[in-house]
């Protein structure tokens, strides 16, 4: 017989069922192309003057979650006077650094349009990819915000936390693929460094049962732990907590 979710569990559920609901009732915003793939198209809202926020969407890496669920975070960034663009990345089980190939991509064709870029926002696996653009060294300094980040790849293997994901997204644990983990965890990256930790906050719900608070708790970097906030909390402008996270994105 199938576990049943937990309260919390059933709760983050339905607030992921109602923000893909809203997301694909409403208007997206402008589609544009990043480079030739397929997968590499990003949604772009606002007024172009506006400073940017990017907006890596999470679903632990998996292949069929894409961004639609954070299309109502991206019109309230809006609402609060910002440009957002809302990219669409490759999750390629066992070719993880696809995804960082086209994020990095997506960087670069943002610099070229001279995009006032101000901070990068990820959420949950998002978040691990956005500590990856702040820490990877070879990209220019920018502001990261990881929201419920997957921030530690060691106990994200060791706990199964989504069902394996961290581990199908490698392809591999960390014993068998030990130069991928170093290219991708945020927590090896971290030890590398302590210049761009000054640019990155974490911010994560205590009641998260998506990607526990532990994932971030131990983050050698700024973190905000927001009392009694799940794991869509941090990503749902109808939630009461929608402001502190808002808050933490203006800086």
């Amino acid at each position: 017989m199938p576990l049943q979710p937990t309260p919390i569990e059933a709760v983050e559920d339905e607030a992921l069922a109602r923000l893909l609901e809203e997301g694909q009732r409403d208007d997206a915003g402008t589609v544009e192309r990043y480079r030739t793939s397929k997968d590499a198209v990003f949604e772009r809202y606002g007024p172009v003057e506006a400073p940017a926020a990017v907006l890596v969407h999470g679903g632990y890496f998996r292949p069929g979650v894409d961004r639609t669920h954070l299309r109502p975070q991206a019109r309230a960034l809006v609402a609060a006077g910002w440009q957002v663009v809302l990219p669409e990345y490759r999750r390629v089980p066992g070719a993880a650094c696809t995804a960082t190939e086209d994020l990095a991509a997506l960087d670069a064709h943002l610099r070229a349009e001279h995009v006032d870029v101000r901070v990068w926002v990820g959420h949950s696996a998002g978040g691990a990819l956005a500590l990856w653009r702040a820490l990877a060294g070879d990209l220019p300094p920018v502001r990261v915000v990881a929201l419920a980040p997957v921030a530690d790849f060691d106990a994200a293997v060791a706990q199964r936390l989504g069902g394996d994901a961290v581990r199908d997204w490698i392809g591999a644990g960390p014993q068998e693929s030990p130069m991928t983990y170093a290219r991708l965890d945020p927590t090896r990256l971290a030890a590398r460094t302590t210049e761009a930790l000054a640019d990155i906050h974490l911010v994560h719900g205590t009641l998260d049962a998506s990607v526990p608070v532990a994932q971030s708790e131990d983050f050698p970097a700024a973190r905000t732990l927001v009392p009694d906030a799940h794991h869509f909390d941090l990503v749902d402008p109808a939630s009461p907590h929608w402001p502190t996270v808002l808050g933490i994105i203006r800086g």
